[in-house]
């Protein structure tokens, strides 16, 4: 590969730099914090209603736990579409976290330019940070993604936020942007201005409903 493929297949998988923020590690802690909040709220809920029913109320104890939807198996037609299901289930547990956290950072951005960053040299200047944050923090993950999950995550990125990368990109840095992100894009055969359709798509509906 030469040095002008490589820096036009780095400059692709970059497609969605503007637009994520991937604060994997707070996550995970505000997740673990809120997870052990909710379930000592729980465990001192059950304890008082024990003990309440010890003390000779007539009430039952009982415990309300949320519906859980049963899906019937994915019925293959053939060998090659259930290894083609196995090979897209890797894909979406790569790509899938990856475009959710996208559609939460869309949102906070939206919300930091309408609150905060509202003359036009405070947006461009808010972009303009964001861009290169996101950038020298999270190229090394993006990299790591192959050309067929790029695919996916461009999807996905629609199915999440309602917009295409194409969209967002000419909504936040303008058209002309865009069109010069599309022709990266489209070196690597990827199309940032690609649909999601639930039907069409059924096979990562399926993976998407029953693992994640």
């Amino acid at each position: 590969m030469t040095i002008a493929s490589r820096h036009i297949t780095y400059n692709a998988r970059g497609i969605i730099m503007p637009f994520v923020l991937l604060f994997t590690c707070l996550t995970i802690n505000l997740t673990a914090q809120t997870s052990r909040i909710i379930l000592q709220s729980e465990r001192e809920k059950v304890q008082k209603e024990a003990l309440n029913n010890e003390e000779g109320s007539d009430s039952m104890l009982h415990f309300n736990f949320p519906p859980i939807e049963i899906r019937a198996e994915y019925i293959y037609k053939n060998k090659q579409q259930e290894r083609k299901y196995s090979q897209l289930y890797e894909d979406v547990k790569r790509a899938y976290p990856l475009s959710q956290i996208v559609s939460s950072e869309v949102k906070l951005v939206n919300a930091e330019l309408d609150s905060i960053y509202q003359t036009k040299n405070q947006r461009k200047a808010y972009l303009k940070w964001y861009q290169k944050h996101t950038y020298n923090t999270y190229i090394d993950t993006l990299k790591s993604l192959n050309v067929r999950q790029i695919k996916l995550f461009v999807k996905l990125i629609k199915r999440e936020t309602g917009s295409s990368p194409f969209d967002l990109i000419k909504k936040y840095r303008g058209g002309i942007d865009a069109f010069l992100w599309q022709l990266s894009a489209n070196a690597l055969l990827v199309n940032l201005k690609s649909d999601y359709d639930p039907v069409e798509d059924a096979m990562i509906e399926d993976i998407i409903a029953k693992f994640f």
